[in-house]
């Protein structure tokens, strides 16, 4: 008997994960991201760009300190997509506006060279950095 029905496409993976606001943490948001995505060809980059916006979470907003965390988000779409999101417990700074050539760091340079595309959604209570990689 022949099958003529389509292959069904992959369904998305997605997973959050909260992680307490420490510097040590940093380096379990790259392993928990490659867990999720596994042999995906942009693995290593997503892993980068976590690392980048996870430290940046913990440098710069209220997830720093030991009442802090920051959640995030790896989802392998069915499309080959790549969502990546990182939400952070706000505080006042201009995170979010950063137009390059700031002496403090490269960390959203690495993200706007390696993501098709990312933003920032939020305000000063509660901020989410998402960037999203295509094949």
């Amino acid at each position: 008997m022949t099958n003529n029905n389509p292959p069904e496409s992959p369904e998305t993976r997605s997973n959050r994960r909260t992680f307490p606001g420490r510097a040590d943490q940093i380096s379990e948001v790259r392993r928990f991201v490659r867990t999720q995505l596994g042999d995906h060809h942009r693995t290593a980059d997503v892993a980068l760009a976590a690392s980048e916006l996870t430290t940046n979470a913990w440098e710069h907003t209220r997830s720093r300190g030991t009442e802090g965390t920051f959640s995030v988000l790896a989802e392998l779409r069915a499309d080959d997509t790549i969502r990546l999101e990182v939400e952070d417990a706000g505080g006042p700074s201009a995170f979010g506006t950063y137009a390059g050539g700031d002496e403090g760091g490269r960390g959203l340079d690495i993200i706007e060279a390696l993501a098709s595309k990312w933003g920032v959604d939020g305000d000063h209570s509660s901020r989410t950095v998402w960037a999203e990689f295509t094949s």
